[in-house]
């Protein structure tokens, strides 16, 4: 046999790897769009819910998280002054111990520009001095009803005012 037989072969066998590969790449890139499209950093999770979306936020400032509180938020509205108690306000509450006492969710409505807005009601109790709490955190999302739908915090009161912050 002559060295074409073989060069041949060889070429065969690398395109047949070449192929492979691209294939097993390209899976692993559906893989990671789908994962990044539907993965939450709020919750930590695939639950996109409002529910898990408000509970995550509670639960992040008082831990003390100031990375999980911001992931919760739209981007724009956390260094809003006029969004309530974002950022600046949530600095001063970070780490305060409280207890959750009830979370109640109000239907989605549609707002004129489309989008989707849900308003959350949040009451807690103070650890150390008892004080009862109420916020009002408000959500948005895209308007449709689409399987990759992300809820985040435009507006809260959650965590009081700069001037007068809760549990102290």
């Amino acid at each position: 046999m002559s060295d074409t037989y073989y060069r041949e072969r060889a070429a065969r066998r690398a395109r047949l790897w070449l192929i492979v590969a691209g294939i097993a790449a390209a899976i692993v890139v559906v893989a990671l769009v789908i994962i990044a499209l539907f993965y939450d950093a709020c919750t930590r999770g695939f639950d996109r819910s409002p529910r898990a979306i408000v509970l995550a936020f509670v639960e992040a400032v008082g831990r003390g998280d100031a990375a999980v509180a911001q992931e919760c938020w739209e981007h724009h509205a956390y260094y809003d002054l006029e969004a309530g108690c974002s950022e600046i306000c949530l600095a001063r509450v970070l780490g305060v111990q409280y207890r959750v006492v009830d979370i109640m969710l109000n239907s989605p409505y549609t707002t004129p520009t489309g989008r989707a807005n849900l308003r959350a009601v949040v009451s807690i109790e103070c650890a150390e001095s008892g004080e009862e709490h109420t916020a009002e955190i408000l959500l948005d999302s895209v308007g449709g009803n689409v399987p990759w739908k992300h809820w985040a915090i435009i507006r809260s009161t959650f965590g009081g005012t700069v001037a007068e912050p809760w549990c102290k």
